[in-house]
């Protein structure tokens, strides 16, 4: 196992060694669980419990090592006697089963809770995160809750990055549906300027970590994204559009998005962020990942609003519950994996045998239901109304994963699709990043993002022999 899990760091994690930026580079230099005992267990708690996997962080709530976006434009030093340094370094939850598996992990951020602006500076400066990419909150403690949340990968909240220059220094900034003071409230520069500390960042710090997820665009459409996310944000500040034109949805199981393709909503928002009137909607209701498809999907926009008519089209096509990929879906479909296909997905990616297969299903999906403590209503409610869907995922899991029969598969899913509408929850677009980059040689059509890294804030007294050894 270590041999392959060796391999997987010496591969996936292809850093750059340019020595600028106060990011350590500690990828790869104590594999494994080595790693953890020098100091990130002490660091991340102890949240949840398996014989069978690491345990802080459930298997469902990592990524395949094998899919790790290589950061080959990041700058980095090997150590840093800078308090205010971040400290990149490996997780692994669970080694590679197969010859062909993946280990499941993530590639840690860990930054100094106190000093979230100069985090802030240091991850845009160095190239880590730019703007686009993609920030989802995941809530490791709740692992073992509620059911629904396994489904969910532990997600609960998206909020886009937004890279910008200001004083000479980069600085990323969170832009969010809600725009509100708790999303956006900025403690060390203010309102509409949160460099990930407004309350809802900190509130309840111990339980978060931030998947950053990268759009796969084109350089001019990352130009176009650039003006039209700043543009949002000074919206935000200057509250004209939120919540009076704009407000938040609650309802995570009503998207606006519907199958006839109307995305005047996508257009009626490039209106606002122009500061026109909306022509087919006299106002709006958005959920946080709908706010961030949205946006995305004006990447062909000039952001002056001159082909507004003609450049608006989907990010990605939202999801049904439950894709093909387990009954012969191909490579090339569009509806390859659902929303709800992250946990047989990432078990299916580690190669693992039977006995392990039904062992993991189990332990995501135990028939159990506990207290979430601090989860949202919106959430709670999408939970119950899902209960009974969420029941049978269990033996769906088994029956795509074991049973393996087509025509089986594809009849439970035609009866569980219907039960929820297309979507792009926050699950989905980490879905999007855990699919497999190719399936039997062939490229996955329908992967939009790439995983890049996972920010953990920590006390400096707890990065201080991480940063400096």
């Amino acid at each position: 196992m270590k041999k392959a899990i060796s391999a997987f760091l010496s591969t996936a994690l292809l850093v750059s060694t340019a020595t600028a930026g106060p990011i350590v580079n500690k990828l790869g230099k104590n594999a494994f669980n080595t790693q953890i005992a020098a100091g990130i267990e002490s660091v991340l708690g102890k949240w949840t419990q398996s014989a069978m996997l690491n345990p802080s962080v459930a298997f469902y709530e990592t990524y395949p090592a094998k899919g790790f976006l290589a950061l080959n434009d990041v700058t980095f030093v090997p150590r840093s006697d800078d308090s205010n340094s971040v400290v990149l370094t490996d997780y692994i939850a669970m080694g590679a089963q197969s010859a062909n598996g993946s280990a499941l992990g993530l590639r840690m951020a860990l930054a100094p809770q106190e000093s979230r602006l100069e985090a802030a500076r240091s991850m845009a400066e160095s190239g880590l995160i730019k703007t686009g990419d993609i920030i989802i909150s995941t809530r490791p403690q709740f692992a073992n809750s509620l059911q629904y949340l396994a489904l969910q990968l532990l997600n609960t909240h998206i909020s886009v990055a937004v890279v910008v220059t200001e004083g000479g220094r980069k600085v990323v900034y969170n832009v969010d549906m809600p725009m509100d003071a708790d999303m956006l409230g900025g403690k060390a520069v203010g309102f509409g300027k949160s460099v990930m500390d407004s309350t809802h960042f900190t509130g309840d710090n111990e339980n978060l970590m931030l998947q950053i997820l990268r759009p796969r665009l084109t350089l001019a459409q990352r130009s176009n994204l650039q003006v039209w996310f700043e543009k949002a944000l000074e919206k935000a500040r200057a509250k004209t559009v939120y919540p009076s034109s704009l407000s938040f949805n609650s309802d995570y199981n009503s998207p606006t998005y519907r199958e006839n393709g109307d995305l005047s909503f996508v257009t009626d928002t490039a209106r606002l962020l122009l500061g026109k009137s909306m022509k087919e909607h006299d106002h709006m209701q958005m959920f946080c990942s709908e706010f961030a498809w949205v946006m995305l999907s004006l990447r062909d926009c000039n952001p002056d609003g001159s082909n507004l008519k003609s450049c608006v089209s989907e990010y990605f096509k939202p999801m049904q519950m439950l894709g093909t990929a387990f009954s012969g879906g191909r490579a090339s479909d569009q509806s390859l994996y659902g929303m709800t296909d992250g946990i047989p997905m990432l078990i299916q990616q580690t190669g693992a045998g039977a006995q392990l297969t039904m062992n993991l299903i189990d332990f995501a999906l135990p028939g159990v239901e506990k207290e979430a403590k601090g989860l949202s209503s919106g959430h709670k409610g999408v939970a119950a109304a899902m209960a009974p869907l969420i029941q049978q995922m269990n033996g769906y899991f088994k029956l795509a994963l074991l049973d393996r029969t087509p025509q089986k598969i594809d009849g439970a899913r035609a009866q569980l699709n219907p039960a929820s509408p297309r979507n792009y929850s926050p699950t989905g677009f980490g879905v999007h990043a855990a699919m497999p980059n190719e399936i039997n040689g062939e490229a996955v059509q329908q992967k939009k993002f790439d995983y890049v890294v996972t920010i953990k804030y920590v006390p400096k007294a707890k990065l201080k022999d991480l940063q400096s050894k």
